[in-house]
């Protein structure tokens, strides 16, 4: 991929790790519900516009799977500390739980796709999504 800038090259081979470690629903959780409460962040929370744009979907969508999310004990919504008038959603106690023992991605196929990989390669490869996590908070 000579002629494609850096941003195209990753983005080409983000999309193929996607779909080659994208976790199947579960029998709880759909994968779209999976996304949405682990983009929930500690006990901060989090506002409704911030999950719609995460997901890529409308508010009004976004708030639905909240309410489903919020009826089946996953999170709640509470007032946003920093500002009373706007609601934070938050996980629950259950929520934090099963977030624990799951992920968004399929361990075990990537688990095996690393383990065909050298140490060598191992260690570049989380060093530099390290790296480039770390650029994106900056």
């Amino acid at each position: 991929m000579p002629n494609k800038s850096y941003a195209e090259q990753f983005d080409n081979s983000y999309g193929r790790l996607w779909r080659a470690f994208f976790k199947d629903d579960a029998a709880d959780l759909s994968q779209h519900e999976r996304q949405l409460l682990h983009h929930i962040a500690g006990d901060k929370g989090i506002a409704l516009g911030a999950v719609a744009r995460h997901l890529g979907i409308p508010k009004s969508s976004a708030s639905e799977q909240v309410k489903n999310l919020e009826r089946r004990g996953f999170l709640t919504r509470r007032r946003d500390p920093a500002d009373e008038r706007r609601l934070s959603i938050v996980l629950t106690p259950f929520g934090v739980a099963r977030l624990k023992q799951d992920s968004v991605l399929d361990l075990v196929r990537l688990a095996a796709a690393l383990k065909r990989m050298s140490a060598e390669d191992k260690r570049a490869l989380l060093a530099g999504l390290e790296q480039l996590a770390t650029a994106a908070d900056g």
